[in-house]
C-alpha cells in the first residue's frame, strides 16, 4: 500500500479534508496546518510521561507540528497551532530516532500527535524494524483518529 497517498486526498483525520497536501510549495494546508512536509519540533528523551514509559533514560519523543483538533486549551500550542517546528526528511528523523535509541537509550519511540503525519510514521516503523530497533512504539494521540486509520495503524504500533 502506498501510504503517501493519504496526503493527495487527505482523509488522515475524520474532517476528511479531501485536500491534495502534496505537491511541494503548491501543496495546500490542511485543517491540521501541515502539508506533507515532515515537521517536528521535538525530537528527544522526555521525561515528562508517565512513569512506567519514561523509565529512567526517558521516552523517546517526536512532537509533531500541527494538530486537527485545535482545541482552546492546548498546552502545546505553540507546536499545535503556531507552526514551531522543523522539517525533515524521513531519513533524517530516522537518524534523529535511531541516535536517541543507541545513544540515550530511551526506553521507546512515542510519537505525539503524529495523526496528520501518520504516513511517514507509519514508514518510519517500518524502516526501525527492518534496521533491528524492538523498541514499544507509543502513539500519543489526540483521541480523534478515523476508524479506517486505526485499522493501518495496528501494524505500527504497541502502546496507545
Amino acid at each position: 500500500m502506498d501510504l503517501l497517498q493519504f496526503y493527495k486526498n487527505c482523509h488522515l483525520c475524520p474532517r476528511q479534508c479531501n485536500i491534495n497536501r502534496t505537491g511541494g510549495e503548491m501543496a495546500q494546508t490542511s485543517f491540521c496546518g501541515e502539508t506533507d512536509r515532515l515537521k517536528a519540533a521535538y525530537v528527544g528523551p522526555h521525561f515528562g510521561e508517565e512513569p512506567p514509559i519514561t523509565g529512567k533514560n526517558g521516552s523517546g519523543t517526536i512532537f509533531f507540528t500541527g494538530c486537527h483538533l485545535r482545541c482552546s486549551f492546548c498546552q502545546n500550542h505553540q507546536v499545535s497551532r503556531q507552526g514551531v517546528g522543523e522539517y525533515m526528511s524521513l531519513e533524517k528523523l530516522l537518524q534523529k530516532v535511531t541516535d536517541m535509541v543507541r545513544f540515550h537509550h530511551v526506553h521507546n519511540a512515542n510519537f505525539v500527535t503524529p495523526d496528520h503525519f501518520f504516513p511517514h510514521v507509519f514508514s518510519l516503523v517500518s524502516l526501525l524494524r527492518q534496521k533491528g530497533y524492538d523498541i514499544p512504539i507509543v502513539y500519543n494521540l489526540s483521541g480523534y483518529q478515523s476508524v479506517e486509520i486505526l485499522r493501518i495503524a495496528e501494524d505500527y504500533v504497541d502502546i496507545y
